[in-house]
């Protein structure tokens, strides 16, 4: 195991994540459709389905955890993150508000499976994430009986603060630096090895390398190139 792997690791576990004795149990990307909810006005109509990813972490034993929690993320924007946490008692208020038959104990697989069928069966099942303006939030699980939508799960959230989320975004900035590092290190073993054992193929591999970068570089010069002629000549019709 080199250097690089081992940054990995450490950087792994210093997830803020898992402050407080956390331990991640889910960990997945999922198309959820999220709505901006006016305080007058009321939810978008139409929602924008986006890329999320949802993480459920326990504190405390898999079987008799102490506290549920749930971070929502985004690759594509870093400060979307939302979170929640249920414990024994906020579980009670949601079974009997929403006439669930199941213990707290059975929730963590309950929203593992739903996650899941969200993630397999997305015209069967699917999430809608509803935000608004002072950072409150909620996320529905919704199954499709083709008759009609059933709500099977409402879960509120909130916005985290400024400092999770920039502790959130300076992790994951650092994790993705050291796999590039990590990648950057493996190519120049390959390389190393592929010239020690066939240098004039390490030669083939850099010349078909730096053709398919021109190629690459031209066809995005004449699209640009193409397309200022075409606002130019617009201009003068």
């Amino acid at each position: 195991m080199d250097d690089s792997q081992l940054d990995l690791g450490a950087l792994e576990d210093i997830d803020p994540s898992l402050e407080g004795g956390f331990k991640i149990q889910f960990d997945r990307e999922i198309h959820i459709e999220t709505r901006v909810q006016d305080a007058n006005t009321g939810p978008q109509e139409i929602g924008t389905l986006e890329l999320v990813r949802v993480k459920i972490l326990v504190q405390g034993e898999q079987q008799a955890f102490e506290n549920l929690k749930i971070e929502l993320t985004s690759e594509t924007d870093l400060f979307f993150n939302y979170i929640t946490i249920i414990n024994k008692d906020n579980y009670k208020r949601i079974r009997e508000e929403q006439k669930l038959t199941i213990e707290y104990p059975q929730f963590l697989q309950m929203l593992i499976k739903l996650l899941n069928s969200c993630h397999k069966e997305p015209n069967h099942f699917f999430c809608v994430f509803f935000m608004q303006q002072d950072g409150a939030a909620r996320l529905d699980f919704i199954e499709n009986l083709e008759y009609k939508f059933m709500e099977m799960l409402s879960l509120e959230f909130s916005s985290a603060s400024e400092e999770t989320i920039r502790q959130n975004v300076s992790f994951r900035y650092n994790l993705m630096k050291a796999k590039l590092q990590f990648v950057q290190n493996r190519l120049n073993d390959i390389a190393s090895l592929i010239k020690l054992k066939n240098p004039s193929l390490l030669v083939q591999i850099n010349k078909a390398s730096a053709g398919v970068s021109q190629n690459q570089s031209t066809q995005n010069a004449s699209k640009y190139l193409g397309q200022s002629k075409k606002n130019n000549t617009s201009k003068f019709v």
